[in-house]
């Protein structure tokens, strides 16, 4: 083959970004597929590449013979003299060709078309393997054109499409504007490696963030969480493991110089940066920025509620219930936002007083069957009826136990007798009832005596006094006589 053919071949690859060894395969197997279209096999034939000649060639095993009748397999005595001195007829000579000499015309276009297609297989996955592991990075390019369900960005060796779903309402891009986005996919497919980008995903915001601030590039201030809805706000949690960094004070830095940098490439969405706690209650304090909130109440499902004042009720919850939502999808809990009075009628109603009764209940703990020694067999008899624990067991009449596939009168009996040796409920209550009773007449007798001493003392003080006032009387008429 000419140099000049082959300096140009590499001269695609280089320009494709495609390894020699990889052109040198498809060239290989562009001859060898235009071999076989002209000749019909490619037993006998193998490429051959000359790295210091910059050149390659076909070598061919073929048989001396007289009169040559396939030309993929023979070659004549005259021939074969000119590549190889001493030979004789049925011998097998390796005969180097030039393909542009051996191939006619159908063959060398075949050659042309597997060589265009290969170097465009070879550049497709090249592009592919170039951003496949770069998911959730960072990329600029250029919008090329736009339609009414995506935007076609031009990233340079190729185009990145940006679906609808994952264009920020606020944002208005013409053609030819630089665009800064995310990767959130690479896709294969026969036209190319498909690249999604978005400018809504979370990650966004977060990569948005380490590029700005030095502090969470380094790992000191760490991102726990980021949710956002794209347009109206997004909700980060920030923390650092030093007491001797704000962690929240970094990322909005001096006269907000930092955040406001990321509000304008976001289009003037709000952004809420708030510190993270383990504790719930003061987690969810701070997710419902701006708001204030007067009060955290834990209920029993994990989740709290939050109570404000009035006038904070609207900022709590925000347009369309947003900034709750948000604060809810960054704290990983329910958070119900109430009003004091929406408060006070929450503890008054039913739903408060089970979820009281609720976080206030104790579960006993149920005695396995197999403690009251049972055979396996019998075990699982009961358990298939519905009877899992003892103190299922105990409330069941003879008449239960035989209704139940697999129990008859003897084994019930036998269960019931096993239960009678082995449970003691009866007693215990006895007791506890003897002992009640004694305890409640014990009671009544020391307040009847305490009922008999105070009468007593009561009629005491009421017959000295009816002694004095006879006294008096008695005195009266003594002096009234005397006078």
């Amino acid at each position: 083959m000419a140099t000049n053919f082959f300096e140009a071949l590499h001269q695609i690859a280089t320009d494709k970004g495609i390894p020699r060894d990889e052109i040198e395969q498809i060239v290989e197997s562009a001859m060898l597929s235009a071999f076989k279209k002209q000749y019909g096999s490619t037993d006998n034939v193998r490429v051959l590449f000359d790295r210091d000649k910059n050149s390659v060639k076909l070598l061919t095993r073929k048989m001396i013979v007289n009169h040559v009748r396939n030309e993929a397999e023979e070659i004549s005595f005259k021939e074969a003299a000119k590549f190889k001195k001493e030979i004789s007829l049925g011998d097998e000579i390796v005969v180097e060709e030039n393909p542009l000499d051996s191939f006619g015309r159908i063959a060398a276009q075949t050659a042309k078309q597997v060589i265009i297609q290969k170097i465009k297989e070879a550049e497709k996955n090249i592009v592919f393997n170039e951003f496949k592991d770069r998911e959730f990075t960072l990329i600029n390019g250029y919008l090329q054109r736009k339609t009414r369900d995506a935007m076609f960005i031009d990233l340079g060796r190729t185009e990145g499409i940006m679906p609808f779903k994952e264009q920020s309402p606020l944002e208005h891009f013409k053609t030819g504007d630089r665009i800064k986005t995310i990767i959130i996919g690479v896709h294969k497919n026969s036209k190319g490696p498909s690249i999604i980008l978005s400018r809504t995903h979370p990650k966004f915001v977060e990569r948005l963030f380490e590029m700005e601030i030095p502090e969470i590039y380094d790992g000191i201030v760490k991102i726990t969480n980021v949710v956002r809805e794209p347009g109206l706000r997004t909700k980060i949690s920030v923390m650092s493991e030093r007491d001797d960094v704000d962690s929240v004070g970094a990322c909005v830095g001096m006269k907000g110089i930092r955040i406001q940098s990321i509000v304008r490439e976001l289009e003037g969405e709000k952004i809420d940066i708030v510190e993270y706690s383990p504790e719930n209650k003061t987690m969810a304090q701070n997710a419902l920025t701006p708001s204030r909130v007067k009060e955290i109440v834990t209920k029993s499902d994990g989740g709290v509620i939050a109570v404000v004042e009035n006038e904070q009720y609207k900022l709590a919850v925000g347009r369309s219930g947003h900034n709750a939502r948000l604060a809810s999808r960054l704290c990983g809990f329910d958070i119900d936002v109430k009003t004091e009075e929406q408060y006070r009628e929450f503890l008054s109603s039913s739903e408060s007083r089970a979820i009281v009764e609720k976080l206030f209940s104790i579960k006993e703990e149920e005695t396995a069957l197999e403690e009251l020694g049972l055979d396996a067999r019998i075990v699982k008899l009961l358990e298939d009826g519905g009877i899992l624990s003892v103190e299922d067991l105990v409330e069941q009449s003879f008449e239960d136990l035989i209704k139940i596939d697999g129990i008859g009168e003897k084994t019930a009996r036998k269960i019931l007798d096993i239960v009678e040796e082995s449970v003691d409920f009866e007693d215990e209550e006895d007791e506890t009832g003897i002992e009640g009773a004694g305890k409640e007449v014990k009671e009544e007798k020391e307040e009847k005596e305490e009922v008999e001493k105070v009468e007593e003392k009561e009629e005491t003080a009421e017959k000295v006094e009816k002694e004095t006032g006879k006294e008096d009387t008695e005195g009266d008429k003594g002096d009234v006589k005397g006078e």
